[in-house]
């Protein structure tokens, strides 16, 4: 008899559908999404052909599915930075470097799902929640900075969607284009960019940066 206050733990379907989403991982790593089939999803998650539909009405609401699990990843990696006052550089670096270390390796299918310009409907409902929620927690945190007199002057909500179109083309430019920085270089750059953009500062010395023209008069 189970035990007091035990729970429940994943039955056979839940198995099998994470068995599906891992193998489509995999896979949309190494190929193209386009170039996957139904059949080869199934077999790589040791399921039938009529199995996967049980799960996944479709190639695109397993990317879909795909994309919410990323959301909740970068959730977790940003949670630090998103809940502190300031720059906080180092947090926010952290958050960053998460993100990169998953571009860079599922890289082909992110940028396919976050970087295409018609993933198809499914996707682009999930994307289109990451921006809604991620414009949304940034801007909570802009708003708090503004109040305290630390930010440039701009509407919290545009600033916050610069800030993911930032991080997210440089990431997807990363992938494409492996060997053209290191990653202390894409981190410091993009990190430094961002609080530039949110603070007006040099993140280094947190003074805020004056044109020289300005300081010469």
């Amino acid at each position: 008899m189970p035990g007091i206050g035990s729970r429940r733990g994943p039955t056979k379907g839940d198995q099998r559908e994470r068995a599906l989403l891992d193998a489509a991982r995999v896979i949309f790593r190494d190929k193209p999404f386009g170039q996957v089939t139904i059949d080869e999803l199934a077999s790589a998650a040791g399921i039938a052909r009529s199995g996967f539909y049980f799960y996944f009405e479709s190639k695109q609401a397993v990317l879909a599915a795909l994309c919410d699990q990323v959301i909740g990843e970068n959730d977790k990696e940003m949670a630090e930075w998103l809940a502190s006052d300031g720059l906080d550089r180092e947090a926010l670096r952290r958050g960053m470097a998460g993100a990169l270390a998953r571009w860079r390796v599922e890289g082909r299918w992110m940028r396919e799902a976050f970087h295409n310009p018609d993933p198809g409907p499914e996707v682009l409902q999930i994307r289109e929640r990451l921006t809604a929620d991620g414009c949304s927690a940034v801007s909570r945190r802009i708003e708090r900075d503004a109040r305290a007199g630390l930010t440039v002057d701009g509407p919290p909500a545009l600033l916050a969607s610069m800030v993911l179109n930032l991080r997210i083309s440089t990431l997807a430019d990363a992938f494409a284009n492996p060997g053209e920085h290191t990653d202390d270089e894409l981190l410091d750059t993009l990190t430094d960019a961002t609080l530039r953009l949110l603070y007006g500062v040099v993140p280094e010395s947190g003074v805020r940066a004056v044109p020289e023209e300005i300081t010469a008069g």
